[in-house]
This record gives C-alpha cells, sequence and structure tokens, in this order.
C-alpha cells in the first residue's frame, strides 16, 4: 500500500484506532485529530507547563489565549495518548493530562467569537470524549509500533537536562532528531 501523503497515512491509522475502540466521532474532530497527528511529526517540544500556559491563557489577548488554550489540549491529548507510559516514571499522571486537557478544550468551544462553529463543535468533542479518545491514540500508536525504549526516554532527559554532546549523539545515533532550542538551561 503506498501512502500518498502524511495526511493520508494518519487518516487511514486514525480510522482503524476509532474502529477498533469502537468510537465514532464526527467529521470535523476527526479532520482536527489527523492534523493534531500530522502538526506532531514536526512540532518543537515545548517544556513550558502546561498547567502555567492554561492560567497564562486566562490573561492573554484573544488570539494569543486560543493559541495556548490548544497548546495544551493539544499537547495533553498526544502526551496522554501516544506518550503515556513515560508519564508512569513521573510525578504528573495521565488523569492530570485529561483533566487539562478538558479544561482547554471546554474554554475553547465556549469561545463563540473567535472560533468558527466547525471548530467550536470539534473541541467541545474533544472536552466532552477526551479519555476515550486518549484510549484511541493508545490503539493508534501501539498499530503503529512507536514503542520507545526506556532508556532512550532516559537519555532524551538527561540531554535535555545536561546539554551533554556526548548524549546528543547518542540520540542522534538513535534516530532522535533534536533542537537545541529544546534545552532547559
Amino acid at each position: 500500500m503506498e501512502i500518498a501523503s502524511v495526511e493520508l497515512y494518519f487518516h487511514e491509522v486514525l480510522t482503524r484506532a476509532l474502529q477498533a475502540e469502537n468510537v465514532k466521532v464526527k467529521d470535523t474532530t476527526e479532520f482536527y485529530l489527523v492534523h493534531l497527528l500530522c502538526h506532531y511529526t514536526r512540532a518543537q517540544l515545548d517544556p513550558e507547563p502546561l498547567a502555567l500556559k492554561l492560567i497564562h491563557a486566562a490573561d492573554a489577548l484573544p488570539a494569543d489565549r486560543i493559541r495556548l488554550l490548544q497548546e495544551v489540549g493539544d499537547t495533553a491529548l498526544t502526551t496522554s495518548g501516544l506518550f503515556g507510559e513515560s508519564l508512569s516514571r513521573r510525578t504528573i499522571s495521565v488523569d492530570y493530562y485529561v483533566q487539562l486537557g478538558r479544561a482547554a478544550y471546554s474554554q475553547l468551544a465556549a469561545t463563540p467569537k473567535l472560533l468558527s462553529a466547525l471548530l467550536r463543535d470539534a473541541c467541545s468533542e474533544l472536552a466532552e470524549r477526551f479519555p476515550r479518545l486518549v484510549d484511541v491514540l493508545l490503539c493508534l500508536r501501539s498499530s503503529m509500533n512507536l514503542s520507545v525504549p526506556s532508556d532512550l526516554i532516559g537519555l532524551y532527559e538527561r540531554w535535555q537536562a545536561t546539554g551533554s554532546r556526548v548524549f546528543e549523539q547518542r540520540l542522534r545515533h538513535s534516530g532522535v532528531l533534536i533542537s537545541r532550542d529544546n534545552l532547559k538551561h
């Protein structure tokens, strides 16, 4: 099977995961999820905690508020759905991400003047069905065989904390695409 685009690929694997989990979503929500997955194939990791972004969104200008809320919802969904096992080694649980994501999408859905009715409807469904959509992304992840060895995750965390060129070299050799902009210090 030849895949013509990243969008088509993610549409196919998302459709299979939705069917496997017996979850039906509106077309606009499915479209949103496909584009979310495509975005995360090239997104830079932002180390700012999601809870702070959610707080900043409350006082932000309307366009920035929407961007921040969308970042919180999208990051919470992809993190808990695609990389949930990495959360088991941290003090932050998947439930925490579910709560943040639901709150962000709910706030987006309640923004009538700045978002289209279709996007508000998709955000409403994302908020309402967030835990089920986490399950869908877990199913999608397993079908894509996105397993990441825990030692690779640990190596990435050590590189991010220290900036070590040795760790960076090992990550690159393992096929991890990294940017020096992701360093914490």
